[in-house]
């Protein structure tokens, strides 16, 4: 009895076998490594799509899996009802058919992508019944959603390694006429700076329009709300100086689990895009324009990156958008707090 008891007490005091290594902020779930990541502001309908890109590299030890754990309106959890994607399809359709396979968080099954391997899906249309019927609930933008997905593998830096990625296309019929691409955030503190920001200074060198599309630069982000509670924030715009400020403005509220994105400049008087009003004068450079850094504290600010030209007019859907030319080293800060 005592030969049985010490080795009860010796097997209790092993680490359980095959519990692997992770480094921060990924985080053990059985044998692997996981890490939650979120894509904050995506597309799709109304004359947009958005492709998941999802890659391994050749390098990895092994295959990675992603899971989607959440899909959100802008609303964030104060919409509590059905909300799903199409994949594999295009839109619009024929009235009464699917635009491709729905897909919710509940019957999405996992995506396993081996070592060099990449898997891209393309999203058509968001869905607010499971007819793909139903308009979208009040104060929810009709195509716009964001999305969590858990990566997980046996071996940390796989999972450290995988790029989890989305592009946003905008259609004129079924060509693709503009894109963005977006990284997917992580979790941990978000206190950073996003260099490059490009506006035009005054309102006549806004949103200059050549054609459909704009030429002159403006500057967008999109907020996610991953913390527990609303977030709330403000910004202003910090000339090289570091002493010249415009601002600060508010951040309207950020829903847990939501998402949003806005011009950080209006473009006409009231535009409920803009954080700052379209009248808004700034610092500029020789070349007549505002350019500088963002940067922020808070919860899942992101600028968005490799953007095209918008085509005109502007919708809301279409906030998410940045035209920029990075110069100098001025900055926009944004401040956040529950």
């Amino acid at each position: 009895m005592r030969t049985l008891l010490a080795i009860n007490a010796f097997a209790a005091a092993l680490p359980a076998l095959g519990a692997p290594t992770c480094r921060a902020p990924q985080e053990v779930q059985g044998n692997n490594c996981t890490l939650s990541v979120t894509l904050g502001w995506a597309t799709a309908g109304l004359g947009t799509q958005s492709i998941f890109n999802f890659y391994v590299p050749p390098t990895a030890s092994g295959p990675v899996t992603w899971t989607l754990t959440a899909l959100n309106s802008n609303l964030g959890s104060e919409y509590p009802g059905f909300i799903g994607i199409t994949v594999a399809g295009f839109s619009p359709v024929t009235p009464g058919q699917l635009p491709g396979m729905l897909i919710t968080v509940a019957n999405a099954p996992p995506l396993v992508v081996h070592p060099g391997g990449i898997e891209l899906d393309r999203v058509a249309e968001v869905c607010w019944d499971s007819t793909c019927a139903a308009p979208a609930p009040a104060g929810a933008v009709p195509n716009t959603f964001s999305a969590q997905f858990l990566i997980s593998s046996p071996n940390s830096a796989d999972v450290a390694a995988a790029a989890t990625q989305l592009t946003i296309q905008f259609l004129s019929g079924s060509q693709i006429t503009f894109e963005e691409t977006e990284n997917a955030q992580l979790p941990g503190p978000d206190v950073s700076y996003i260099p490059g920001v490009s506006i035009g200074s005054t309102p006549s060198s806004r949103y200059i329009y050549s054609g459909a599309a704009v030429t002159a630069p403006f500057d967008a982000i999109s907020i996610t709300n991953q913390s527990a509670s609303p977030i709330t924030g403000t910004v202003t715009l910090l000339a090289s100086d570091g002493t010249s400020a415009v601002g600060p403005v508010n951040i309207p509220a950020i829903p847990v689990n939501g998402a949003a994105g806005y011009l950080v400049v209006g473009i006409t008087p009231g535009d409920p895009r803009g954080l700052f009003p379209s009248s808004t004068v700034l610092p500029s450079l020789d070349d007549g324009n505002f350019h500088g850094t963002e940067h922020h504290t808070g919860t899942g600010i992101q600028r968005q990156r490799n953007a095209q030209p918008v085509p005109s007019p502007l919708s809301g859907s279409l906030t998410i958008l940045e035209h920029r030319n990075r110069q100098a080293a001025d900055y926009v800060a944004c401040h956040f707090g529950a």
